[in-house]
């Protein structure tokens, strides 16, 4: 189950990113109140020069949509320890040799949500 929402997110990014992309690494944020996403996408090209892209809006709705399934799965499934549940993460894909990682983080790392300092 938690295999398939990574590779979900993965695909999305993969089918989004520019074609001359040989790694991905995307920043996602959701706000506390789990209603709005932050983001940012970056990729490298085959010469490692790090460009930005956008994907669509139905891209980055449901890479919004999957991770709060993730987040769900790790309520869900106790995964927290007991401890609050993380606040986003850094996904890295190496498109060539098919390999996703998924970094959580527990602060905030993308300065949208400034009612999150209080």
């Amino acid at each position: 189950m938690i295999d398939d929402l990574y590779n979900k997110i993965g695909q999305i990014l993969v089918m989004s990113c520019p074609d001359d992309a040989v790694k991905i690494v995307t920043g996602i944020q959701i706000s506390k109140e789990n209603d709005v996403g932050g983001y940012f996408f970056n990729y490298f090209d085959k010469k490692n020069n790090k460009k930005e892209f956008l994907p669509d809006p139905k891209a980055t709705d449901d890479i919004f949509h999957t991770m709060l399934d993730i987040k769900k799965y790790f309520i869900d499934n106790n995964l927290t320890n007991g401890k609050p549940i993380w606040t986003g993460c850094i996904v890295e894909i190496d498109i060539k040799n098919s390999k996703i990682n998924f970094e959580f983080k527990y602060e905030r790392f993308i300065g949208i949500f400034e009612d999150d300092d209080e």
